[in-house]
């Protein structure tokens, strides 16, 4: 990051009226309640709860993208019927 200029990733460079931080928060919000057991540990154990816990969610997306066979997601399509 230390490369690249600040006006890219740095938020006192955006744009006022730019940005849209409900992502953000709603990808926060998720996170921290997907972690809230582990947050009661001390930090080297934290850090092991919660790196097992994204491997466990990296394999099983990997592992339902592997059963998936067409060109719109099971979820997609059901909501376009």
């Amino acid at each position: 990051i230390m490369r690249t200029e600040p006006v890219h990733w740095a938020r006192a460079f955006f744009p006022v009226g730019s940005n849209c931080e409900s992502v953000d928060n709603n990808l926060c919000e998720s996170f921290n309640h997907a972690i809230v057991e582990a947050r009661f540990y001390p930090i080297i154990s934290m850090q092991e709860k919660i790196r097992k816990k994204v491997m466990v969610r990296i394999q099983e997306q990997r592992e339902k993208g592997l059963n998936f066979h067409g060109k719109i997601c099971p979820s997609a399509f059901k909501k376009l019927k």
